[in-house]
Formats: structure tokens, C-alpha cells, sequence
């Protein structure tokens, strides 16, 4: 799974960290929990700032001094305001993995950020406190994956799984109705598993992996015509335009000025 899911954040690559005046700490998950965990990231910033997140169909656990949070699949582009300087750590989970820890519907946080309760963990409620005990970046990633690996219940793969393959292997270019038939669900019962574990149906879900792959696109070969961005399944550049305003809330141009050029927040 994590070599078909590839995740675009534009806030955390070079430029945009850049831009943001945000510094990085990443690093992977252990072996046992690869492919269900995304990754452990730490952020520090020197003052107030902006930390947009676009929508790529993931789950993340934000942590802060004050406490931590979850943030469900979101449909829009959301900034989430840091008021003061500071450390911030977080966890990232593939789409779909949260169920390999806890019995969630993840339909209820849908485009939402929802605090610790929402877990049914004790532990869960004091994270922050033990991961800010710590100075260091690996101790703080140490104490997370013991965590986690306390709460991990591996689940058997699934057609849900198959089907999530199905949408990346085709950058999500594909029918739901063909999706369905391919894994042998109706598309009900299809749809139904996707917003039980991920928080989106079907087809918003493949939307959002088809735009995260012209986000992708943009980033890395920004000198390219939009036309090339039409071979993903968009039936014309008004159509990419129009996804593009309803999920980033703004145009493939405004989005590249934001995050990919130097003079942004100059």
C-alpha cells in the first residue's frame, strides 16, 4: 500500500516550508507498522503562521502542548492557524488504517478536527504530556510508536483494501460501478466501507486522489501545459478548474503561486 499512496503536501515540501518559514523533522514508522502508519513529523516555528492542509484522504493525530486532536478525511483545504511559536508533532495514518488501532466510524469527522475523546484510549488523553517531557525528536517518535503498537489489532486484507489499490493504481480514474464489480461488492455495500473507514464515499475519495495527483504534477513540473493534468479522467480544463476550486478552494494557477513560488508571503 504505502508504495501506491503517495501523499501530496504542499506546505511540507521545500518550497513551502520555505514560504511558511516552518523547519522539518520527518521520518517513517517501523517495519511491523509500515503501511498503516504514514509517518511521524515534528514542525517548529519561530512565530504565527498558517499551516494549510489539502485534502488527500488521510487521518492525522496533531499534537501540541495543549493537547491533541484528530483530524478526519477533509473536502477543503483547511488552514490551520499556529497562534505561537513553537514545536508541533504529529502522526500521519494511511487512508483506511485507523481501524488496525480502534473501532471508528470516521463518516462522524468527516472535514473536521475533533479532540482526544474521540478515542476511546485513556492514554490517548495525556499523549501530549509525555511527548513534550521530551526534548528530543526520536524519543518523542519512540514514545508514540509504543503507543500505537500497544493499541495495533493488524485487520486481514479486505476488498476494501483491494479496492483502495484498485484507485491508486489508477491515480483515481475509475468507476465506481467498475470499481465494484472488480472487488465483487455492490456499490452500496462498496461505498458503505469507504466512509466507514476512510470518512468519504467512493467517488469523492478516488476525486481526491485524482486531484492530489495533478497537485503532484503542478509541484513537480510546473512548465507543463494543464492538458497533460486531462489524462487523469478530467473531461476538459474547465472541469479540473472547477474540482479544483470546490476541494483547494482556489485555481491550479492561485494554488501553484501559493505554495510553489519564492515571492509568496514576500
Amino acid at each position: 500500500m504505502k508504495k501506491l499512496f503517495k501523499s501530496f503536501q504542499p506546505t511540507i515540501t521545500r518550497t513551502g516550508l520555505a514560504n511558511f518559514g516552518i523547519t522539518l523533522k520527518c521520518s517513517p514508522p517501523c517495519d511491523v507498522l509500515k503501511g498503516v502508519v504514514h509517518s511521524y513529523l515534528q514542525i517548529k516555528t519561530e512565530k504565527a503562521t498558517p499551516y494549510p492542509v489539502i485534502p488527500d484522504g488521510t487521518q492525522s493525530i496533531f499534537i501540541s502542548t495543549h493537547g491533541s486532536v484528530i483530524g478526519g478525511a477533509q473536502l477543503q483545504t483547511r488552514d490551520i492557524q499556529i497562534l505561537e511559536a513553537g514545536e508541533y508533532f504529529g502522526i500521519r495514518f494511511y487512508p483506511g488504517a485507523l481501524r488496525h488501532f480502534f473501532r471508528v466510524d470516521l463518516s462522524e469527522i468527516t472535514s473536521q478536527y475533533v479532540g482526544s475523546e474521540y478515542l476511546q484510549c485513556v492514554f490517548f488523553r495525556n499523549l501530549h504530556e509525555f511527548i513534550y517531557q521530551q526534548n528530543d525528536y526520536r524519543k518523542r517518535v519512540d514514545i508514540c510508536e509504543h503507543w500505537l503498537m500497544g493499541n495495533f489489532q493488524p485487520q486481514a486484507k479486505s476488498r476494501f483494501d483491494q479496492a483502495l489499490c484498485l484507485i491508486y493504481q489508477s491515480s483515481g480514474n475509475v468507476q465506481v460501478r467498475d470499481l465494484a464489480k472488480c472487488v465483487d461488492w455492490s456499490s452500496r455495500h462498496l461505498c458503505r466501507s469507504f466512509q466507514l473507514h476512510t470518512g468519504l464515499n467512493t467517488k469523492t475519495f478516488a476525486k481526491i486522489i485524482r486531484i492530489q495527483h495533478v497537485c503532484r504534477q503542478l509541484y513537480t513540473r510546473p512548465n507543463e501545459s494543464l492538458d497533460s493534468a486531462l489524462a487523469l479522467g478530467f473531461f476538459d480544463q474547465s472541469h479540473l478548474i472547477k474540482d479544483f476550486r470546490k476541494h483547494l478552494l482556489s485555481t491550479p494557477f492561485n494554488f501553484s503561486m501559493r505554495f510553489m513560488s519564492d515571492f509568496y508571503n514576500q
